[in-house]
């Protein structure tokens, strides 16, 4: 049976969740500038990175949300995604 999740795991989860957005970011750009400059952000090098942020993104929240309800779910990729959006924004 599903319970909640309790005060302090959720919002850790929400931080790590927003945490993981960030570093994505970062890596993502990391190794954008040391690979790929002046080359499309769409070489292989970055693309990779993004790709491991996004494994690691859904590994973590398989393993904080094994037995949770689906609805975390929604509040996970929302703060992936807004801390990202936030990033982005920040960034122009």
């Amino acid at each position: 049976m599903s319970m909640t999740m309790k005060s302090k795991k959720h919002s850790f989860f929400i931080l790590m969740n927003a945490s993981l957005g960030l570093l994505t970011c970062f890596v993502y750009l990391y190794t954008w500038v040391a690979f790929s400059f002046m080359e499309s952000m769409w070489s292989w090098e970055p693309l990779l990175s993004l790709v491991g942020s996004l494994t690691l993104f859904i590994l973590w929240n398989v393993y904080m949300l094994r037995n949770e309800r689906n609805r975390y779910w929604a509040q996970a990729v929302f703060s992936y995604l807004g801390s990202i959006a936030i990033f982005a924004y920040f960034l122009t």
